[in-house]
């Protein structure tokens, strides 16, 4: 049964959703019929251990809560691909598409089709716009998110010397957030750190993170930092200053799974990742695509147990998972 809240009158109902027992506790008259509904889960790309993951908590959402969840994504970050897969899942007439978009405008234009044909869309993990989507789903909130990974540069670099961001795709709505807060932070409170280099993109491929990054140590013999935006940076910008035995001259404050990180932690080539739970972010997308189909209303008083952090913004519209996550 498919529902969307563009074209039904919300309830204005708050849920508890269990996370460890699967419990529901909804209004009978916004439940489903047949009781049951498809939600599929887009990512960015399927391949790396943040999206696996996230399709783990995804998966035990469904079992949990009785619904059929598909995860799917294309193997590179590709645009192109992200779009025809929302498309084959139109085409398939799902209840519920979530899409961690790879471009705002293109995915968005994608997600507005389904949102026309009576589909539920929501935006996990990068945004497809607010215009667009019945519910985003943020990891963190962006600007405390962005300035707290330059507090943590400069607390391991100090707060002067040449600085350079490694991205995920120049596109990702979510990470350009993050670039941004952290810039326009830096540049007011560390007036003395120099960004070098524009960001250059590792399109969330970990051997091109490890390139880029040789060539940024090449480029400036004078860098001191480098912030890494999307969990392959992480092991991919440590790989590189390991290999050039920099430990204890270049900084690496970067996004990324703990599990990929150990040996570069240990040995300093890594000096903080910054993360969140990723299986609860997949666990809390599928809880909040039922929720919306079983015509509730997002509002303050939405809790999923077991993730005592979210909180959902004044306009019913944004679930934050998590303030700034976690360090390691």
């Amino acid at each position: 049964m498919r529902k969307s809240l563009k074209s039904i009158a919300l309830l204005g109902l708050c849920g508890v959703i269990s996370l460890g027992t699967g419990t529901v506790a909804f209004a009978e008259e916004g439940a489903a019929a047949d009781g049951s509904y498809t939600i599929a889960v887009v990512p960015k790309m399927e391949g790396i251990t943040f999206f696996s993951l996230v399709k783990d908590g995804a998966v035990k959402a469904g079992e949990d809560l009785g619904v059929e969840v598909i995860y799917k994504g294309a193997k590179t970050a590709s645009v192109e691909d992200q779009v025809e897969l929302i498309q084959e899942f139109v085409d398939q007439g799902v209840d519920a598409i979530c899409v961690a978009a790879n471009d705002m405008a293109s995915v968005g234009a994608a997600m507005m089709t389904a949102s026309e044909a009576g589909i539920t869309v929501l935006d996990w993990d990068s945004p497809c716009g607010e215009a667009v989507s019945d519910a985003s789903i943020y990891n963190v909130l962006d600007k405390e998110f962005g300035e707290h990974m330059v507090d943590k540069l400069v607390e391991f670099m100090g707060d002067s010397g040449q600085y350079a961001i490694v991205t995920g795709g120049l596109e990702a709505p979510n990470l350009n957030a993050w670039i941004d807060a952290g810039r326009k932070y830096a540049e007011v409170e560390y007036p003395d750190l120099e960004l070098v280099a524009i960001p250059v993109p590792s399109e969330e491929n970990e051997d091109r993170a490890y390139k880029l990054t040789l060539e940024l140590l090449e480029s400036y013999p004078d860098l001191k930092g480098i912030l890494g935006y999307s969990t392959p940076t992480a092991p991919g910008c440590a790989r590189a200053i390991r290999e050039l035995g920099l430990q204890d001259q270049v900084s690496l404050v970067a996004n990324g799974v703990e599990v990929d990180c150990e040996e570069y932690r240990k040995d300093g080539s890594l000096d903080c990742g910054c993360l969140w739970d990723c299986e609860k972010l997949g666990y809390l997308t599928v809880a909040t695509a039922k929720y919306i189909l079983d015509g509730n209303e997002l509002d303050q008083n939405y809790a999923v147990e077991g993730i005592d952090s979210l909180t959902v913004s004044d306009n019913g519209h944004n679930v934050y998972y998590t303030e700034i996550g976690n360090d390691f």
